[in-house]
């Protein structure tokens, strides 16, 4: 275990956090992503009275002689079409567009901008501007990335111009096309370089109405992004509790000159992929179309709802089998003087690494049953806005499997007994009152994760037991922290909004747990490393996340069909 800041724990495949350009092909290997997760589950109704039909004009204003919208989506015709289709709920495909409902609103549009047929001017003007403005590294369970300032505040031609058109051309445009009433719009400019992800989300924050990213990728040679590629944008069926399930549903890929809008809701869960070529950034112009609450509710983000973290830890009163410690662990782990040290440790540190835990021969059949056994039952474990991982199923285990024994082991009463005398909790002896456990088996490859839930996940005290087998450099990265301040309240208030993707003109900062992430609220690190048994003992307010797996993470234990999983054995103990 090494108390190391998340950014000493980043992947070896990462260059670090230069100060990015985007006027060329690169091989910009800094993971990142970009925005935040909105979660709050205010309801839309969109029956309630719609805005005046408007006919939308375009503007005689200087800035749209730069860039303009291309006219055919201000065609009469197009616009009856889509509006009914729109809010008759109705999938249509037509000339430069797509509407989609499934799983959720969202239209993509090609050619968005008007330009020469054969060649990228704007979006080629656009682009050249991006290697001039300032960026600012995100960093966060959820996301890592490259961002400006809202786009009103940069003084740019192009990007001014392209500001002008959304606010005075393609807000009135999409009020009438949706029917929902409109006030205001936010941008910013997004760059995701190799490695570079933003996991599930639903943007579903304060006032957005409807999201929108305008894609840029105006070199000759790659106008359109393919599965290689990555950074396409995913999205994510809500099954009956509104909550994202895998696998991906759709997958829109960046194209040149295309602009995606979908309406915020409760079940818009989608997510950006993990960046995967070395040749050329991800660039977007993306944020919000801004408006009240339907029915006069107000500000949707101060609409209460059901918290979405799913509290499905499944936690045991310690069971009466019989273990024989001295077959299972290091001797060294088990001398009354070696324990007392340990309790000291975890006493001043609130944690300890014991290396070499486990009796070699035991850790070697423990290995070799992962790798052989037939008919292991692993399912993935969701929700996908918090997790995903797979978990072994321990009642589908023969009797006599080894793993069957590890269960038994660290869910024993000797066990118990044991962290007694490592850490003085009650888990065992007099005191005690109602001592239980949670354990899982996770297995971990490349695209994995956890993020951080709401304040419902460390509300109590518990001691962490993790144990890595067949691990792999940069799988399965654990940060414990502290979210403060403002992010706690958020939290408390049963808010899962926990980061503002970008600032935009109703969100002048980014949140506070953003803030205080830049300051390192990083407590310890976990590293992976095998036949270390890692004991933290969590205070009530300390949570954690397990680090997103880069799929350019490089795996050099991979078996014969390919893969090289992690196997991370997770206990938690309550007193």
């Amino acid at each position: 275990m090494s108390a190391k800041t998340g950014e000493e724990a980043k992947a070896q495949t990462k260059a670090g956090n230069d100060m990015p350009t985007t006027d060329k092909r690169r091989a910009h290997n800094d993971g990142t992503a970009e925005q935040s997760e909105a979660g709050s589950s205010a309801r839309e109704d969109d029956t309630s009275t719609p805005p005046a039909t408007k006919r939308t004009k375009r503007c005689d204003d200087s800035n749209t002689e730069l860039v303009s919208i291309n006219g055919c989506f201000f065609n009469d015709e197009f616009r009856e079409k889509f509006k009914a289709a729109w809010q008759g709920k109705e999938s249509i495909t037509g000339h430069n567009y797509q509407l989609k409902q499934d799983p959720f609103q969202l239209a993509v549009f090609q050619h968005f901008l008007q330009e020469d047929v054969n060649r990228a001017n704007a979006t080629k003007r656009l682009e050249a501007e991006f290697s001039t403005v300032d960026w600012k590294r995100k960093q966060m369970d959820l996301y890592e990335f490259y961002q400006t300032n809202d786009l009103c505040s940069l003084d740019r031609d192009y990007l001014q111009a392209f500001y002008t058109v959304l606010k005075e051309q393609m807000m009135p445009l999409v009020e009438e096309l949706t029917g929902i009433k409109l006030t205001h719009v936010s941008a910013s400019c997004s760059m995701y370089n190799a490695g570079d992800y933003l996991l599930v989300h639903d943007d579903l924050l304060s006032d957005r109405r409807i999201a929108y990213v305008f894609y840029l990728s105006p070199w000759d040679c790659h106008r359109q992004w393919f599965e290689k590629d990555g950074g396409a944008l995913e999205l994510f069926k809500a099954d009956g509790n509104q909550l994202p399930v895998f696998p991906v549903t759709d997958k829109i890929y960046p194209q040149n000159n295309q602009l995606v809008l979908f309406r915020v809701c409760e079940k818009s869960f989608h997510q950006v992929g993990e960046v995967t070529t070395f040749e050329y950034p991800r660039l977007t112009i993306n944020g919000w179309f801004h408006g009240p609450a339907p029915g006069g509710k107000g500000n949707a983000g101060n609409v209460s709802h059901a918290l979405s973290i799913i509290v499905d830890t499944h936690y045991i009163s310690p069971r009466k089998v019989e273990i024989d410690l001295a077959e299972w662990i290091n001797d060294v782990y088990l001398v009354d003087e070696v324990k007392q040290n340990v309790q000291k440790k975890v006493e001043m540190f609130s944690e300890v690494s014991l290396e070499q835990f486990l009796l070699l021969p035991r850790f070697t059949e423990l290995l070799e049953n992962l790798a052989t056994a037939q008919n292991l039952e692993w399912k993935i474990k969701g929700p996908a806005h918090l997790r995903k991982y797979e978990v072994l199923n321990f009642k589908s285990l023969p009797e006599a499997s080894p793993l069957v024994a590890m269960y038994d082991l660290f869910t024993s009463k000797t066990m118990f007994r044991l962290l007694y005398d490592y850490t003085e909790l009650d888990l065992y002896g007099k005191k005690a009152k109602t001592p239980k456990c949670a354990i899982e088996l996770q297995r971990w490859e490349r695209g994995c994760y956890t993020v951080l839930g709401d304040s419902s996940t460390y509300a109590d005290s518990t001691l962490d037991l993790t144990f890595y087998l067949n691990a792999q450099e940069n799988v399965g990265v654990i940060t414990y922290l502290v979210p403060e301040g403002d992010q706690q309240q958020q939290q408390g208030s049963g808010s899962t909004n926990r980061h503002d993707d970008q600032p935009s003109a109703s969100s002048s900062s980014s949140s506070a747990y953003a803030e205080c992430y830049d300051e390192d609220p990083v407590l310890l690190t976990l590293l992976p490393k095998d036949n270390v048994l890692n004991v933290v003992y969590r205070a009530e307010g300390t949570t954690k996340f397990t680090k997103y797996v880069s799929h350019n993470t490089y795996l050099e234990k991979a078996n014969d069909n390919g893969h090289a999983y992690t196997y991370i054995l997770v206990c938690s103990y309550k007193e």
